[in-house]
C-alpha cells in the first residue's frame, strides 16, 4: 500500500456501513498495514485536523454528521444543567454556557427561580427544559454565582458544571453530629488493642486538614524491627447503608480542587472524629509488619487499636530533621523517625529493583491569599519524607490485599494493567519525538530512561508522556496485578476518610478477623469498583481544570501588571505554526508562534522533532531550554502565547 493512499483507505474503512471503531492496531490489521509507525502518523494527522475522532478506550471512527455552519454545537444532551454568562438581546435573556475550547449554542432563558434578579454579564446556572430539543435549548436560571472576577466564582464554576454536591444531606449531617469518639473501655474490652503507649505520629502536607495515617516504628529484643501503620478506623462509625454511608459511596472520594476540598464525609468526622489529631486518643486499624534484622518482611498482621497521637508533623519538618537543620520534634518522634528513615529507603530500593516505576510526576501548588488570588505557584516535591510514608503505605496496603486474598472471599482490588503493544508503540513514538536518549523495550527500559533524564528539563514533560500513555489505576473486584508498582496483589486500605473503596476495605477486613460472613457480593463490589473508578476520575479531572483555571488567572494578572518576564521554560512540543514551551516553575503551557521569531523563517522537519531556518540555519528542538517573556493571555480558552525573551 502507497503511504499517499493510507489517509483515504483510512476514511473509507470507516465510512463503511456498520463499521464498529477499531483500535489503532486492529484498524491497521484490518487495512493490512505492515508500517504501523507511518500508518499512526497519517492517523494522528487525519485527528489532528477533525476528519477522524479517537472515542473511549481509543477506538477510532468518523466524527458525528456536523451542524450547518451557522448553527453553534448543541450543549451535550445528557446535562440536566448548564453554567454560563448571563447575558441578554433586544428580545429575550440567554446564557452562554461554559465550554472551553468548543463552541456551544446559547441556552435561551425562559424563566428566573423565586428571587433571583437577572444581572447580565454574571455567571448563572441554569436548569435545562426537558422538553426542549437541540435546536432551541431552553431552561430556568436556578442560581447566579457572580460576577466571573469575583474570586471564587472560577471554581464554583466547576463545581456546578460537574454537579458536585457541595452539601450533605439533613439526615446526614445530624448523624455525623451526633457522633462522637467512644470511651476506651468498652472498646478495649471488645478486643480492640491499647497502643496508646507507643510512640506514633502523622506526617502530611502543611494544608492537611484530615489525618488518617499515623505510624510507629520499635526494635524488638532480638533485632528485628516492628513497624505500625495506624489507619483511621472510619468503619466504627459509619455503618453500611447509614446515611453517611449512602452519600459518601455517592461520592467515592474528596475532591482537592485548588481552593476548597469537597470532602466525601461530613466535617465533622472528617476534620475531627475520624482524623489523627495529635494529643488525643483515636479508633484505628494497624497493620502491624515485623522485619528481621536485614529488613526482610517476615510477618503480617491487622487488627483494630486505638492510638494516642504524638505530634502532627509535616513533610517540612521531617525534611528538616533529614537534611540537618534544626527543629522542633519531640525526642522519642525525632528517634523513630532517624530508625525509620533507613528502613523505608531500602524498601523503596528493593521495590524499585523489582520493577516499579520510579515515575516522578510534576504537580504545582497554588499559593492563595486570603481573597482567592494566586500569590504563588510552585511545584510540589518529590522529596525523602513523601517517599518514606509513600512506602510505608505500601507496605499496608499489600498486607491487606494478602490478607483478603488468602481468606478467598470476595474482595476488592486497586489493579493497573500492563500497557498493551498500541499503548507501547505510542510511548515509544512520543517519546522519540522528544528526543528521548533511550527507546524503551521493558519496565526495567522505561526506570532507566527516567533516572537518566532525571534533573533536566526533559524530565517534568517525560514523565507526563508515559504517564498519559499507561493505563489508569483502577478498582476491581477481579484480583490483578498492579504493573506500576509492580505487586501482584494490591488494594487500598490507607485513606478511608476521603476515599470509598478503601471504607469498604476496612469492613472486609474486619470481617475476615472477626470469621464473619462477607459484607459484599462480588457482583456488589464490581459495581462499587465500576463506580469508584469514574468518581475519582471525575475528581482529578476537575483538580487538574481548577489548576489550570487559576494558572492562566495568575498570568493574566501578571500581564496587565506589566510582569512579562523572562521566563524558564522547556520545548515541548513542535507545531505547524509555532513552539509549545513549558514554564518550568509553574507548568504553564503556551505557544511561541514562528511569527514572533523574527529575522528568518522556519521549517518544521518531517518527525516534529525540530526546526531549523531556512536563512541563519538555526533552530530549536523538543527538550531545548528556552526564555520566553509573556505576550497574551485568553482566559476564556486558558491559553497563553509567548514571544522570545
Amino acid at each position: 500500500m502507497k503511504a499517499k493512499n493510507i489517509e483515504q483507505q483510512i476514511l473509507d474503512w470507516l465510512g463503511r456501513p456498520g463499521y464498529r471503531p477499531l483500535k489503532q492496531h486492529e484498524l491497521a490489521h484490518a487495512l493490512g498495514i505492515s508500517d504501523r509507525a507511518g500508518f499512526r502518523r497519517k492517523l494522528y494527522a487525519l485527528e489532528r485536523a477533525g476528519r477522524v475522532v479517537c472515542l473511549r478506550k481509543n477506538r477510532y471512527a468518523l466524527p458525528p454528521q456536523k451542524a450547518p455552519a451557522s448553527a453553534p454545537v448543541a450543549a451535550e444532551p445528557s446535562a440536566t444543567t448548564a453554567v454560563g454568562r448571563l447575558m441578554r438581546n433586544p428580545y429575550y435573556w440567554y446564557v452562554m454556557p461554559d465550554q472551553p475550547r468548543r463552541r456551544a449554542r446559547n441556552i435561551r432563558v425562559r424563566d428566573f427561580a423565586t428571587g433571583l434578579k437577572p444581572i447580565e454579564g454574571h455567571i448563572v446556572v441554569l436548569k435545562l427544559d426537558a422538553e426542549a430539543g437541540e435546536e432551541q435549548p431552553s431552561g430556568m436560571v436556578i442560581e447566579d454565582l457572580g460576577r466571573a472576577e469575583t474570586p471564587g466564582v472560577d471554581v464554583l464554576r466547576i463545581i456546578r458544571r460537574r454537579n458536585f454536591a457541595t452539601d450533605f444531606p439533613l439526615a446526614a449531617r445530624s448523624q455525623a453530629t451526633r457522633t462522637t469518639v467512644p470511651t476506651a473501655a468498652p472498646l478495649l474490652a471488645d478486643g480492640r488493642r491499647d497502643l496508646r503507649a507507643w510512640t506514633t505520629f502523622t506526617i502530611d502536607p502543611d494544608d492537611a486538614k484530615d489525618f488518617d495515617d499515623a505510624l510507629s516504628l520499635a526494635k524488638l529484643p532480638d533485632g528485628c524491627w516492628q513497624l505500625g501503620v495506624h489507619i483511621a478506623d472510619v468503619s466504627h462509625y459509619v455503618a453500611p447503608d447509614s446515611p453517611i454511608d449512602r452519600e459518601a459511596r455517592e461520592r467515592g472520594n474528596t475532591i482537592y480542587l485548588v481552593d476548597r476540598a469537597i470532602t466525601m464525609l461530613p466535617p465533622h468526622l472528617t476534620a475531627d472524629v475520624c482524623s489523627l489529631l495529635p494529643h488525643k486518643d483515636r479508633l484505628t486499624h494497624t497493620a502491624l509488619l515485623t522485619f528481621d534484622r536485614h529488613l526482610n518482611l517476615v510477618a503480617t498482621d491487622t487488627f483494630p487499636s486505638l492510638i494516642h497521637s504524638a505530634a502532627r508533623l509535616t513533610y517540612g519538618k521531617v525534611m528538616e530533621l533529614f537534611t540537618g537543620h534544626a527543629g522542633t520534634l519531640p525526642d522519642e518522634v525525632r528517634t523513630v523517625l532517624l530508625e525509620l528513615r533507613p528502613l523505608a529507603r531500602t524498601l523503596r530500593k528493593r521495590r524499585l529493583q523489582n520493577g516499579a516505576l520510579d515515575l516522578a510526576v510534576p504537580e504545582v501548588k497554588c499559593i492563595m491569599d486570603e481573597h482567592g488570588h494566586i500569590t504563588e505557584i510552585k511545584q510540589r516535591g518529590d522529596d525523602e519524607a513523601y517517599q518514606l510514608i509513600e512506602e510505608c503505605m505500601l507496605l499496608a496496603n499489600v498486607a491487606v490485599a494478602e490478607r483478603l486474598r488468602a481468606a478467598g472471599g470476595p474482595a476488592l482490588y486497586r489493579i493497573h494493567d500492563e500497557p498493551d503493544s498500541e499503548q507501547w508503540d505510542e510511548l515509544r513514538d512520543a517519546l522519540r519525538a522528544l528526543g528521548a536518549p533511550l527507546i524503551p523495550a521493558t519496565p526495567d527500559d522505561l526506570n532507566k530512561l527516567l533516572h537518566r533524564v532525571a534533573g533536566t528539563p526533559l524530565a517534568a514533560t517525560l514523565n507526563l508522556i508515559v504517564v498519559r500513555c499507561l493505563k489508569r489505576a483502577l478498582y476491581s473486584a477481579e484480583l490483578r496485578p498492579h504493573f506500576g508498582l509492580a505487586f501482584p496483589r494490591y488494594t487500598h486500605f490507607t485513606s478511608p476518610i476521603r476515599r470509598y473503596p478503601d471504607l469498604v476495605v476496612h469492613r472486609l477486613l474486619k470481617a475476615v478477623e472477626q470469621g464473619s460472613p462477607p459484607p459484599c457480593t462480588k457482583s456488589a463490589l464490581a459495581k462499587l469498583a465500576a463506580h469508584c473508578s469514574a468518581t475519582e476520575k471525575a475528581a482529578d479531572e476537575a483538580e487538574n481544570e481548577s489548576v489550570e483555571v487559576k494558572r492562566v488567572a495568575y498570568y493574566a494578572d501578571k500581564l496587565r501588571r506589566g510582569d512579562v518576564g523572562p521566563f524558564a521554560g522547556v520545548v515541548t512540543a513542535l507545531l505547524g505554526k509555532g513552539l509549545i514551551v513549558e514554564l518550568r516553575d509553574s507548568l504553564q503551557r503556551g505557544l511561541l508562534p514562528y511569527s514572533a521569531l523574527k529575522n528568518d523563517f522556519y521549517q518544521l522537519n518531517a518527525a516534529r522533532t525540530h526546526v531549523r531556518g531556512k536563512r541563519r540555519g538555526g533552530g530549536w528542538k523538543i527538550g531545548q531550554p528556552i526564555e520566553v517573556m509573556l505576550e497574551r493571555v485568553d482566559l476564556a480558552n486558558r491559553w497563553v502565547d509567548f514571544s522570545l525573551a
